[in-house]
């Protein structure tokens, strides 16, 4: 490509661009901005048992969902949930979210209330994250809500 004129080498990189992006695609981001480690857990895929999600209720106002980038904070931030190893993504208030799984981290104590369990739910923003289960209405480990395996 020699001779090829300014308008056909910009065509050209655009459409490779366009393409690289759409192959890209979630691999890198999500829509909302929100690293592609931390968009969805693993096995929630459309192929996911529908048991694999349940409803929580989130009963206090200003709670913070938390997660990190991906790479090593994004699984220091999974192996532990706790305030030091994850950043405010969303926050929520008094509203029902749909859940994947919990796990131990942080202990958390707010209103007479101490929990160690967190739960990884999906903030209506779509960025998934941890909410302590001090704030979600049942008990520390919450019955349905099964425990994380990764």
């Amino acid at each position: 490509m020699t001779n090829a004129s300014p308008r056909t080498l910009r065509a050209l990189a655009t459409a490779v661009l366009v393409t690289a992006a759409a192959l890209a695609g979630p691999a890198t981001a999500s829509a909302a901005g929100q690293p592609a480690a931390a968009v969805r857990p693993a096995g929630a895929g459309a192929g996911a048992a529908a048991m694999d999600f349940t409803e929580v209720h989130v009963w206090a106002t200003g709670v913070n969902v938390r997660n990190a980038d991906s790479g090593v904070p994004f699984e220091t931030c999974k192996t532990f949930p706790s305030r030091q190893n994850c950043h405010v993504v969303a926050t929520l208030s008094r509203t029902t979210v749909t859940a994947y799984c919990q796990k131990q981290g942080e202990v958390i104590s707010d209103s007479g209330y101490s929990s160690r369990w967190w739960t990884y739910l999906k903030a209506p923003s779509g960025y998934w994250g941890w909410v302590n289960n001090v704030y979600i209405t049942g008990d520390e480990h919450l019955a349905h809500v099964s425990d994380c395996t990764f």
